[in-house]
């Protein structure tokens, strides 16, 4: 981790994000499932990457992805340590799909850790007060 001070706005950024990656995972889930999982992740990749900036802290470009589920563990973890573990584990069965071509989550899975996903999500928004904002209108 890298000490570095993030706006509100920046937050609610990648809060933003994190809610376009979880409708993405909801729209593609019935025709792509795989494409629903990676959206899923993708979402607690942007919000976790919120809490630790929350923190006054910003993951490092070496083990991005492992830092910040370990990070998401370590600040949550007693009071959402099934929602975190399921993270751990969406990143672990995320490796062999991105680095392999292997992917053998069942649809009812995939289901089930985008449900994880989303409430993972809305404790962390609640946990740093940071929700997601509307659009700017020009």
């Amino acid at each position: 981790l890298k000490k570095e001070e993030t706006s509100r706005r920046k937050l609610s950024e990648f809060v933003n994000i994190a809610e376009e990656e979880l409708s993405a995972a909801k729209f593609n889930l019935a025709r792509f499932p795989l494409t629903a999982y990676k959206s899923a992740y993708d979402a607690l990749i942007h919000i976790g990457n919120a809490l630790i900036r929350y923190y006054g802290y910003r993951p490092t470009t070496k083990y991005t992805h492992a830092t910040i589920t370990e990070v998401a563990d370590r600040i949550l973890g007693k009071e959402y340590g099934e929602l975190v573990r399921s993270f751990k584990r969406m990143r672990k069965k995320r490796h062999p799909l991105q680095y392999e071509a292997v992917f053998c989550e069942s649809h009812e899975e995939v289901k089930k850790s985008i449900e994880k996903a989303e409430k993972l999500t809305r404790k962390i928004e609640e946990h740093i007060g940071v929700s997601p904002s509307q659009k700017q209108l020009f």
